[in-house]
């Protein structure tokens, strides 16, 4: 979720959904409009560091995935739920393996690896967007933290997201300090487990 504040709303049942979603859409000129669940999420422009971030965690991918089955967006309409189109939420990041499922207004399925950025609204990614990837099904799902240069990731196990990996990035003169084995220890690339061979730099992502 993006940097300031989160309005929500409770639509559910209402008929006249598309207009209160506009209505305040040209009173508080938001970048992002999600609902999820019957509940509107509107969220403000991003950060620069925020954009940044997106944008140097994406060109991997983007330079990995180029000529195969799965693509990568960021801030794409992704429609998870079937049985109540207009629910839909937007990623900062999505990797999408199902060609098919793509349509000229976003993309009607789950992606298999889903980043979010987190910000000042931490809960939304933290809890309400966890636990619906977690239960429509996302393999993966990374949380950036802007603030402490880390980055959790979580696989799908069972039904339920697992804790594999805490990434943290470090000036070179915090690694000096680091004793041999947690030197050893401390890993300086992420790699997705959707795909074992792409490794990103932590240093790419958060270095100045």
């Amino acid at each position: 979720m993006l940097l300031g504040y989160s309005i929500v709303i409770n639509i559910k049942g209402c008929d006249k959904m598309e207009k209160a979603v506009n209505s305040l859409d040209k009173i508080l000129n938001p970048r992002k409009i999600e609902i999820i669940d019957d509940i509107v999420y509107m969220s403000p422009l991003p950060s620069v560091k925020h954009s940044k971030l997106m944008f140097r965690i994406t060109l991997p991918f983007e330079m990995y995935l180029r000529k195969k089955k799965c693509e990568v967006y960021q801030v794409i309409n992704v429609y998870y739920n079937p049985d109540k189109p207009k629910n839909h939420v937007i990623p900062d990041i999505a990797v999408m393996c199902e060609p098919d499922k793509f349509k000229p207004n976003g993309y009607y399925g789950v992606p298999s690896l889903i980043v979010e950025i987190l910000s000042s609204n931490r809960k939304d990614d933290q809890g309400t967007k966890f636990d619906l990837y977690e239960r429509i099904g996302v393999s993966e799902y990374w949380i950036v933290d802007p603030l402490s240069d880390t980055i959790n990731q979580y696989i799908l196990i069972n039904g339920k997201y697992k804790l594999i990996e805490v990434y943290r990035y470090i000036l070179a003169e915090e690694f000096e300090t680091l004793d041999e084995n947690e030197q050893e220890e401390h890993k300086t690339f992420i790699v997705p487990n959707l795909f074992k061979d792409l490794e990103i730099s932590l240093e790419d992502i958060f270095g100045a």
